[in-house]
């Protein structure tokens, strides 16, 4: 694939950008956080996979620091589910997620899960 091609395709580009903010999130978070965002992440993808159509779905925050260093609220999200690749289903994903956690559009990326996944 062609440089011009591979800058062109901005949803491969977003998913590549949304990954490896993930993996950064992953390898500097804290012990003491990720226990807590993890059942935080736990108890959101819970609850959206009672929305019709979405059937098993991951959720992974992202957290900025305040000024003393602690990560409070999210500031963005990122929503892997199975039913995702059917339009009415993300939309309503995105806005669950914008209602729940007070997030911009832009701060929310809803991706379809593998078949193979979770």
């Amino acid at each position: 694939m062609k440089a011009k091609q591979w800058l062109s395709n901005r949803s491969l580009l977003w998913s590549v950008a949304a990954l490896a903010a993930l993996l950064a999130l992953l390898v500097l978070g804290g012990e003491g956080e990720a226990n807590h965002a993890s059942r935080e992440e736990k108890r959101i993808a819970q609850v959206l996979s009672l929305i019709e159509g979405a059937g098993d779905v991951e959720v992974a925050l992202f957290y900025t620091p305040d000024e003393n260093g602690r990560a409070e609220q999210p500031t963005g999200a990122l929503v892997v589910a199975q039913g995702a690749d059917q339009l009415p289903v993300r939309l309503e994903l995105i806005r669950a997620v914008r209602t729940l956690l007070r997030l911009p559009e832009a701060a929310v990326d809803v991706f379809a899960m593998s078949e193979g996944g979770k």
